[in-house]
C-alpha cells in the first residue's frame, strides 16, 4: 500500500500567484519549510507535525506543491507523504492517511481562494 498522494488539478491563475498563494497556504496551515531542503523556483514544500489548521492526524507529513503555467492558467499538483522526525518517507506504521488528509486540507484553501478551471 502506498501512503502516496500525487494530485494535479488546473488553476485560472498565473503560475506565479498560484505558487505565491500556496507558499501563504501552507504557512497559515502550521506548515514549517523542511530543513536541508534547497529552494527550487516552480516548488514550495512544507512538513506538518501531526496538525493541520488546528486539526489533528497521527502521523508527520510532508508537502510539496509544484507549480507549472503561464500567464493565463497554470497546473498545480500536491504530492504528500508521511515522514518520521527526521523527514525520511514513511514506508510502514502509518496511522490512517495522513497524507490524503494534509493534500484535501491544501486543496480546499486553493481551490476557495484560486478556483479550479472549467471543464
Amino acid at each position: 500500500m502506498s501512503y502516496v498522494v500525487n494530485e494535479t488539478k488546473e488553476l485560472l491563475r498565473p503560475a506565479a500567484d498560484a505558487l505565491a498563494m500556496a507558499r501563504e497556504i501552507l504557512i497559515q496551515l502550521g506548515g514549517k519549510r523542511p530543513r536541508n531542503v534547497p529552494d527550487v523556483a516552480d516548488q514550495v514544500q512544507a512538513e506538518f507535525n501531526k496538525e493541520v489548521g488546528g486539526r489533528a492526524f497521527a502521523n508527520r507529513v510532508r508537502v510539496i506543491v509544484r507549480v507549472a503555467g503561464d500567464a493565463a492558467r497554470c497546473t498545480t499538483s500536491v504530492e504528500a507523504y508521511p515522514v518520521d522526525p527526521l523527514g525520511n518517507r514513511l514506508q510502514f506504521g502509518v496511522v490512517g492517511e495522513p497524507a490524503r488528509f494534509v493534500a484535501g486540507v491544501i486543496w480546499e484553501r486553493l481551490d476557495a481562494r484560486l478556483g479550479p478551471a472549467p471543464r
